[in-house]
């Protein structure tokens, strides 16, 4: 299976683009791919010094953009030459809206993943969740890395929150490209939902003590279902194991990840929760805005 053969990575010279990189570098070397950097001068940002300016008589909006550019063309260069020789590597510079620009050079690029920093000066200045990270993310038709902090190497342990539904089994099909690539372990992880578990038609009536025991049943064996398609969709041998936890997902999934030693979550952007929200719905909010971790949501 091909994956991840062509990747983007906006940049601003920020340490957080420079993380995105890292994880941008490793995930080209185990798939094969090429990675196109993209730096973008916000159009925005340009126009409001230029109102902003008393005296414009020696700086034209002309030479501003012209001085955006160069400093682009500069840090362009000094992440190209993060990239290993191995590895093809492209460098654009766009002058508009970041978010704008990113989603168009993904379908210019057909990029099939975007690796993107938490923060950083220009243009991705605003935290994870701001308003160019959440544009792009609720966007992008294709999956995106969210990096929190500096690679120390390859992946080691990733975790996969599951639910059996269709976008957790596609996550687990690109953490299994991964762990592969780079020989970690894979953790497969279903939190069984009290709440959720109370609205399913198929629970028996919870309102008396003794039917107590056949809801917990009833949890446990959805996620004895949920783990057996998974392993069913394995098609390597690494190393796996299997964790059942009772809770709120979002907390859970972060727990989990902070007492395994995890340094990559892998998870869909939608479920078979109630509410059948995307990635910025409930779970996937709070897992993307409170991990410490790297975050890559599959679509």
């Amino acid at each position: 299976m091909k994956s991840y053969q062509h990747i983007l990575v906006p940049i601003d010279g920020s340490d957080h683009s420079k993380q995105a990189l890292q994880h941008a570098i490793d995930i080209a070397r185990i798939t094969g791919g090429t990675i196109t950097l993209l730096s973008v001068a916000n159009m925005a940002d340009i126009i409001n010094q230029f109102g902003q300016m008393e005296n414009t008589s020696e700086l034209t909006m002309d030479e501003m953009t012209a001085s955006a550019q160069a400093n682009s063309t500069g840090i362009l260069k000094q992440f190209a030459a993060m990239v290993p020789d191995s590895i093809p590597v492209q460098s654009i510079f766009e002058l508009s809206a970041p978010e704008a620009a990113i989603l168009e050079e993904q379908k210019s690029q057909s990029a099939d993943l975007i690796c993107m920093g938490r923060g950083g000066s220009q243009p991705l200045k605003n935290f994870l969740l701001g308003s160019v990270s959440t544009y792009v993310v609720t966007h992008a038709p294709c999956p995106i890395l969210l990096a929190r902090d500096e690679k120390k190497g390859p992946y080691q342990h990733i975790l996969v929150p599951i639910d059996g539904s269709k976008s957790s089994l596609q996550a687990l099909q690109q953490a299994e490209v991964l762990a592969k690539g780079d020989g970690a372990s894979l953790t497969l992880l279903y939190v069984a939902s009290v709440s959720d578990s109370l609205h399913d038609t198929a629970v028996p009536d919870t309102m008396k003590p003794h039917k107590l025991q056949e809801l917990a049943e009833h949890m446990k064996n959805k996620g004895q279902n949920a783990f057996l398609r998974c392993k069913e969709q394995l098609t390597s041998e690494v190393p796996l194991q299997c964790l059942y936890r009772i809770g709120s997902p979002g907390p859970v999934i972060l727990q989990t990840a902070a007492a395994s030693d995890t340094d990559l979550i892998v998870m869909g952007s939608r479920g078979l929760g109630r509410i059948q929200s995307v990635l910025l719905g409930s779970v996937g909010r709070y897992v993307s805005s409170h991990s410490g971790l790297p975050v890559l949501i599959i679509r």
